[in-house]
């Protein structure tokens, strides 16, 4: 489904916009070092960057009481907001996109779960052509995807009916969001995924390959 009116294009951050991966797991690794931990490998842990903090805590130390899970999360921000961008950079393909969108009177914008005090600095630092229309973090609502609030919150901002708004992420989360919100919601497969196969049963309106796929769903 292809030919369905889209005025706006909202994007996930980590995984769809922008390729985190090396950061968020070295931050994890020297976290491990640091308590005498055997590290992890990037292509292993970087699928367990969608859940976040929690996420990669919980893959890498599975078997931690609930206090000391809290207290691993809340070192790993500490030492992730000192490294957030060392190889940070967006994914090949995002630029043209955003050119395009911009070029053709598009809005777009950002909505992720990364609470504000970390993904607002990255924004700055990834020196967007084209700045964002509306920005929506994990910390802007009391409530956070999957649940649709965040993304309609965002079609408010960009006045843009969520109907005619397309929803790219690399999550079941993302595509839960979306599709609850009414938005079109597209998969993106170059994401932080462990298994594609999985995405069929997502349930999303597309899947795209790469960010440039998304250039026909612009018209």
């Amino acid at each position: 489904m292809t030919n369905r009116k889209i005025d706006a294009m909202l994007f996930d951050f980590d995984g769809t916009l922008a390729d985190t991966s090396f950061d968020m797991v070295n931050c994890l690794n020297i976290l491990l070092e640091n308590h005498k931990k055997g590290k992890v490998e990037l292509d292993i842990a970087k699928n367990y960057i969608s859940k976040g903090a929690a996420g990669l805590i919980d893959f890498s130390c599975p078997k931690i009481s609930s206090s000391d899970r809290s207290k691993l999360i809340t070192e790993y921000l500490e030492i992730y907001k000192e490294n957030m961008f060392i190889r940070t950079h967006l994914f090949k393909g995002i630029p043209e996109v955003i050119d395009t969108l911009v070029s053709k009177n598009y809005k777009w914008g950002i909505v992720t779960n990364k609470p504000s005090y970390l993904v607002l600095p990255i924004i700055e630092m990834l020196n967007f052509s084209h700045t964002p229309n509306c920005i929506v973090a994990g910390d802007t609502l009391n409530v956070k995807k999957p649940n649709p609030e965040p993304l309609i919150y965002a079609s408010k901002k960009i006045s843009c009916d969520p109907s005619f708004c397309a929803y790219v992420g690399d999550d079941l989360r993302d595509v839960t969001a979306a599709n609850a919100a009414k938005m079109f919601s597209v998969a993106a497969a170059y994401g932080f995924i462990g298994d594609t196969k999985q995405i069929k049963k997502w349930k999303s309106d597309y899947i795209i390959d790469c960010p440039l796929d998304l250039k026909k769903l612009i018209n």
